[in-house]
């Protein structure tokens, strides 16, 4: 199989919340899109735009054909920089300045009339506009598979109403599409990157051991609220957890790294 790799940018038109963790009362979110966030929104998309959308069956085999024939990198925030885009990482000093913000709320108790003690509770998101008014967009590629099957085809079409993250329902997480251009084309069943050393992952980094050689960082166990829509739709946490290193750790020596699906890095 041969990919194509395309260059994408969006334009982030609200609060983005990628769910990580709970620090006493404030829900962090990660300071980038997971690749598996990506390919859930185009999954959707498809699945809607095939008519569909009632359908968890649907959901699953669509989201099979995704996995299969795309892949992608992480998508990070970034700010206009001259005729390009400046990307910023989640490990950078001035990161939280600019770009994260948070939303407290509470449920109420009309009886009583004040909030649910316990249940106040504020989501950090990262912001449409920085601190100092500029506005944010996400940058990363993906990379397209040959032999698109019929339901694949229109995927740039849907590319536009993309939604990511959380409180999607409050409107969360809608982007515009700016660019998506068409690079290089790689000749190769598999992606693989090159890094130097000192070099930082870009995306979760998925190992069999704490100690793997060429790496350093912290190690994080890869998982989440999945919809099981082979079971009644329900959500439910990720069958089985990902050892992984966390983006932002550093390659102690030049290596080798390819694409797996999620977006997801593994040894080449």
């Amino acid at each position: 199989m041969s990919w194509q790799k395309y260059d994408l940018t969006f334009r982030l038109l609200a609060p983005l919340h990628i769910g990580w963790r709970k620090t006493g009362n404030l829900m962090q979110t990660r300071g980038y899109v997971p690749g598996k966030n990506v390919w859930a929104a185009l999954t959707a998309r498809l699945t809607r735009a095939t008519g569909q959308g009632a359908d968890g069956q649907a959901y699953i085999a669509i989201g099979e054909e995704v996995q299969k024939y795309f892949r992608f990198t992480y998508l990070y925030p970034s700010l206009p920089n001259g005729d390009g885009y400046k990307t910023y990482y989640p490990w950078a000093a001035e990161f939280d300045y600019l770009f994260l913000d948070s939303y407290a709320s509470a449920a109420l108790n009309y009886d009583s009339q004040s909030a649910e003690e316990g249940l106040l509770h504020e989501t950090e998101f990262i912001a449409p506009c920085t601190r100092t008014r500029q506005p944010v967009t996400l940058t990363g590629n993906i990379y397209v598979g040959n032999d698109l099957s019929a339901e694949l085809q229109d995927w740039q079409q849907a590319l536009p109403h993309l939604q990511f993250g959380g409180e999607r329902g409050y409107g969360w997480g809608r982007v515009e599409l700016i660019d998506c251009d068409k690079t290089e084309v790689i000749h190769s069943d598999s992606i693989q990157l090159l890094l130097k050393k000192s070099d930082s992952l870009l995306a979760h980094l998925a190992t069999k051991s704490h100690h793997q050689a060429g790496v350093t960082g912290p190690i994080e166990p890869l998982i989440g609220w999945e919809r099981d829509n082979k079971n009644g739709a329900a959500w439910k946490l990720s069958d089985k957890a990902v050892i992984c290193y966390a983006p932002g750790s550093k390659v102690t020596t030049d290596s080798t790294f390819q694409i797996g699906p999620y977006g997801i890095w593994e040894a080449a």
